[in-house]
C-alpha cells in the first residue's frame, strides 16, 4: 500500500530541504498544510493521508479504543502506519538526489508515527516535529542503536489544557525521548489540543537554524 500524498513545491528558492506533514486522528492530509509554508516559504512541503479511512475525510494512522480503563490503541496498525511513512519518507530521500533528509512534523498521533519512525530509522530525518504528540508505540528491540539516537533533534510542544492528551503524557514523553539520548527542546503553552501562534514562532526559531540554504556557484 502506498499512502497518498499532496506534494507542494517550494514557494521561494533558497532550500532544498523538505518537510513531511502527519496529520491527527480524524483529520485528514489538508489539514496541516498551511503550517508549512507559515515555517518557511522555501520548504517543500509533503503531507501523508493515514491508511484508515473514518468515513467521509477523516482519516487515522491506527484505531483507538476507549473504555473504563481509558484509552488503547491497536498496536499492529500503528506499528503498520510507522512502516507506510518510512516507506514513504525513504522514498522522498530517495528521490531527493543528494538533498537533506527531511524534517517529520506531526500533530497528535500523527506525531507518534514521526517518532516511531525517527526513533526505529533515524537515519531517514533529520529532525522530529511533535505538536501535542501521543507518545510512539515501539517495541524496545525495534529501537535504533543508541549512539544512532544521540542528540537526535526533536521540537516537542504540548498544552498544558489538552482534554485530549494530559500534559502529564506529554512530559512524559518527553523525558522518554530524553532517556534515549535525543535533543529535545520542549515546550508548555496554556492551550488546550490545538496550535498556537506562539508555538509556531518558537518552531520557526528552532528550524531555522537546522535549514541549509542552496549553496551558488
Amino acid at each position: 500500500m502506498k499512502l497518498r500524498a499532496i506534494d507542494l513545491p517550494p514557494r521561494q528558492p533558497g532550500l532544498a530541504h523538505t518537510l513531511v506533514l502527519l496529520h491527527g486522528y480524524g483529520a485528514d492530509e489538508h489539514d496541516l498544510l498551511p503550517i508549512g509554508h507559515e515555517l518557511d516559504p522555501r520548504l517543500r512541503v509533503v503531507s501523508l493521508q493515514g491508511p484508515l479511512s473514518m468515513g467521509g475525510s477523516q482519516r487515522a494512522w491506527y484505531s483507538l479504543r476507549q473504555d473504563g480503563r481509558g484509552i488503547s490503541i491497536d498496536a499492529a496498525e500503528a506499528r503498520e502506519g510507522a512502516r507506510l511513512v518510512a516507506e514513504a519518507v525513504a522514498g522522498i530521500v530517495e528521490l531527493g538526489h543528494g538533498a537533506p533528509a527531511p524534517f517529520l512534523l506531526g500533530f497528535s498521533q500523527g506525531a507518534s508515527i514521526a517518532l516511531a519512525v525517527a526513533l526505529t530509522r533515524p537515519q531517514l530525518c533529520k529532525g522530529v516535529i511533535s505538536l501535542s504528540g501521543v507518545p510512539a508505540s515501539i517495541e524496545p528491540e525495534d529501537l535504533a542503536a543508541p549512539a544512532a539516537l544521540k542528540g537526535f533533534p526533536v521540537f516537542a510542544a504540548h498544552g498544558t489544557q489538552d482534554p485530549v492528551i494530559p500534559i502529564e503524557m506529554g512530559r512524559a514523553n518527553r523525558a522518554e525521548l530524553g532517556r534515549l539520548g535525543c535533543d529535545v527542546f520542549w515546550r508548555e503553552y496554556e492551550m488546550g489540543h490545538m496550535v498556537l501562534p506562539q508555538e509556531l514562532t518558537d518552531l520557526r526559531a528552532w528550524l531555522l537554524p537546522r535549514l541549509t540554504p542552496i549553496k551558488i556557484s
